[in-house]
């Protein structure tokens, strides 16, 4: 029987679970339970949004969709889900996901996909903080402009094995989200700056007194 194959554009989705083998080292039967109420809850909301499960990875998941702004809304409800659902259970029975999204052309054979673009978002997932959700330069651009959906840069990055500096990004939930993060890094930056000059301050003041 002959293979069938298909070129195209998709939004690719990677997700997995923080600190998953350090939970199955704790208390193995308690995490694999875990990993089956994940699976329900993820492939509901990958149905929901009109992703398709390429294939699941231990304890992560591979998904195609048709719509980046599709796959970043997914990825949004996802986070929402269990932020709301560690909230009421106790900290040994939490679910953390991290979450990376890339766009490109893939190849569809068999029910698989191959492409760089596949690698290159197994890469961004890896930068996703924790309960968080990290998009490649090309998912944002896809997305720029939705005023519901709140993004920010969080800088270049080589990503193994792949070519290029990448500017990736962060997608919040929330707007209140997204100001709180952009009030304290413009803080950090600022005690950077204030420690930068101070510094200066000091070796100049240094090489003066050497002088004299």
């Amino acid at each position: 029987m002959s293979s069938t194959t298909e070129r195209k554009l998709a939004a690719i989705m990677f997700t997995d679970i923080v600190g998953f083998s350090k939970m199955m080292g704790n208390d193995e039967n308690l995490t694999l339970s875990l990993l089956e109420k994940h699976d329900n809850i993820c492939n509901n909301y990958f149905t929901k949004y009109k992703g398709e499960l390429i294939k699941k990875l231990g304890d992560g998941n591979f998904v195609k969709f048709d719509s980046s702004l599709e796959a970043v809304e997914c990825a949004i409800a996802l986070q929402d889900y269990f932020k709301e659902y560690n909230k009421s259970v106790d900290a040994s029975n939490s679910i953390q996901l991290r979450i990376g999204i890339h766009i490109g052309d893939v190849v569809k054979k068999d029910g698989d996909i191959f492409s760089d673009s596949v690698n290159a978002t197994s890469r961004i997932t890896a930068f996703a903080e924790k309960g968080g959700i990290c998009i490649s330069p090309e998912a944002y651009r896809a997305i720029q402009g939705q005023k519901d959906i709140h993004v920010a840069s969080i800088g270049e990055y080589q990503l193994k094995n792949i070519v290029g500096d990448w500017n990736l990004h962060r997608v919040f939930s929330n707007k209140k989200d997204f100001q709180e993060w952009s009030e304290k890094t413009y803080k950090a930056k600022k005690e950077q700056e204030r420690k930068s000059k101070l510094y200066k301050i000091a070796f100049i003041t240094s090489i003066v007194s050497l002088l004299l």
